[in-house]
């Protein structure tokens, strides 16, 4: 152990860092709100958008990357400034439990869900399992407040059971407590535009962002919301979401050295953030518009069925290339489209069409994480331009 590194010994770091996090929290609770938000899509980009829209107002501390595990929450608070007002922590789930010990740890005063859908299926089983799994969220003895995404008809059922005292606010594009109104998209020279109004009570909000997809209006609205409720400046948090960048891997585009643009949502995926990616890319003019698509991972025994829904999509794309086992098994018992390539690995799919690229393509790259598309995002970038 380095003698001039302050330095703290314990037998197992994978238990003292929640420990110690857990003490700093309960030192600093009396003055510091907790911000929690999980969902089956968007936490980072809803995560960073709160951020977005309160750090104008507030003191605020948030989790980088995708710090949504016990660890990545404690590494996160161990971080945080002692004057921090607002800590923003993110939670993810693969199996029951998870996010309940997350919250025993590091208890929240505001939660979000952003949206219940398949995914983590091997460990939650079925959707009514992602929904208990992510509804662990609201278990906090300190919680006020919980946001939800109104649409879903099954989250918003799940609400009624919570206690009276904690106040549920819900966000969609329907009728909601803040209700998303005329969303648009737009790419313009490589440069992507998303318009949307927000209304709540008496008043609405016009906002820009340069996010991928009319989807993506529901993180922003996330942001406002929280914002709203806090007490924050609304004026420069919508100032803020108009300036902030999406984050690596969820939406993002590049102008390629080929002309080509490239968009980048190779992050990861499930059969929500997929078909939305996918439906949004067909809005965008281009002369040919090519994908690459990952496996989505973790669906358990309905995997197939849910990547053969996604087929109709693929008939409206000049060029599609599939990475996969379970890409290439649907294809064992039906035709594969004349516009359809299957490759087993990322090296052989480097390799198939860099070279055919050109100016008015666009290309979509999106797959679960452990397909590793960021790769070949990362070596077509080289040399382009953003």
């Amino acid at each position: 152990m380095p003698g001039h590194v302050a330095s703290i010994l314990v037998e197992d770091c994978f238990s003292a860092v929640p420990r110690m996090a857990r003490r700093s929290l309960e030192i600093q609770r009396d003055s510091l709100e907790v911000i929690a938000v999980t969902g089956s899509v968007g936490k980072t980009t809803t995560r960073e958008m709160i951020r977005t829209c309160l750090a104008p107002s507030f003191k605020v501390h948030s989790a980088e990357h995708s710090y949504n595990t016990l660890i990545g929450c404690g590494l996160s608070i161990l971080a945080m400034p002692e004057d921090s007002e607002i800590l923003i922590l993110e939670m993810g789930t693969n199996h029951p439990g998870e996010i309940a010990e997350m919250v025993d740890f590091f208890p929240p005063t505001i939660s979000m869900i952003t949206e219940v859908a398949p995914a983590h299926l091997e460990g939650l089983g079925s959707v009514e399992g992602v929904l208990e799994a992510k509804f662990e969220i609201t278990r906090s003895p300190f919680l006020k407040a919980f946001f939800y995404f109104g649409d879903n008809r099954l989250l918003s059922a799940r609400t009624l059971s919570l206690p009276s005292n904690v106040r549920s606010l819900s966000v969609g594009f329907g009728k909601n407590d803040f209700s998303i109104m005329n969303p648009n998209f737009s790419l313009n020279a490589g440069i992507p535009s998303l318009t949307f109004e927000l209304a709540y009570e008496e008043n609405t909000y016009h906002v820009a962002s340069p996010l991928f997809g009319r989807h993506s209006a529901l993180a922003a609205g996330f942001g406002i919301a929280t914002a709203l409720f806090l007490g924050a400046s609304i004026e420069l948090a919508i100032s803020g979401i108009q300036a902030l960048q999406p984050p690596f891997g969820r939406g993002r585009f590049f102008r390629l050295a080929s002309g080509a643009v490239l968009l980048d949502d190779s992050y990861n995926a499930n059969p929500a953030s997929m078909k939305a990616s996918l439906s949004e890319s067909l809005l965008i003019p281009a002369q040919r518009r090519i994908a690459v698509l990952g496996e989505m991972r973790e669906l358990g025994a309905d995997s197939l069925t849910y990547h053969r829904e996604l087929l109709p999509y693929l008939e409206h794309f000049s060029r599609v290339f599939l990475m996969g086992a379970l890409w290439r098994s649907i294809f064992e018992t039906s035709p594969c489209p004349s516009n359809v390539e299957l490759f087993e690995n990322l090296l052989s799919l480097c390799s198939a069409f860099e070279a055919s690229l050109k100016e008015g393509d666009l290309l979509v790259v999106k797959g679960s994480h452990g397909n590793r598309l960021d790769r070949l995002v990362d070596a077509l970038v080289v040399g382009g331009t953003q």
